[in-house]
């Protein structure tokens, strides 16, 4: 298990594109942009569609499930909060509930709460929360549901 990350080194300091995203941490709600006119969801929350440019978007609560789409085991954090935790996972989760109308799937990095053993390409997934020790806010983690599930790939083997 990765060691605890230290999130007192860390403010979150939302702005005007991201405060309702920042919001739905506190209730344990993660949420993906979509387009009101185009219907395409996507990540991060950027103030324009990533699709047809639309600044005509909203919002899309994710279940919070997923499957490991690829996935890296860091050894050297750049990020101070970071450091107590190596070696720890960052994946690349694709969302089911994030499925678009032209078949492409929305993808977002989540920090694994899981040892590099427990994780592998096409392992599913589910997010849990950590609390921020200043702030009142939660912090999306995401943890292996099935260690045993079948057909997951992993790195050397």
């Amino acid at each position: 298990m990765p060691g605890p990350v230290d999130y007192a080194k860390i403010a979150i300091m939302p702005d005007q594109d991201t405060t309702e995203w920042y919001d739905a941490f506190k209730r344990k709600e993660f949420l993906i942009r979509q387009c009101k006119d185009c219907g395409h969801r996507f990540y991060p929350p950027l103030p324009a569609c990533k699709k047809c440019a639309s600044m005509n978007v909203g919002w899309h609560k994710i279940e919070g499930k997923g499957t490991i789409y690829s996935y890296i085991v860091v050894t050297q954090p750049i990020l101070a909060h970071l450091v107590p935790t190596v070696p720890y996972v960052i994946a690349i989760v694709e969302l089911p509930d994030g499925q678009n109308k032209d078949g492409s799937k929305t993808r977002i990095p989540a920090l694994m709460m899981d040892d590099e053993k427990d994780c592998g390409i096409g392992a599913p997934v589910e997010l849990a929360w950590d609390d921020h020790p200043k702030q009142d806010y939660k912090i999306p983690r995401w943890r292996v549901s099935d260690k045993h599930a079948k057909g997951v790939w992993h790195f050397g083997g």
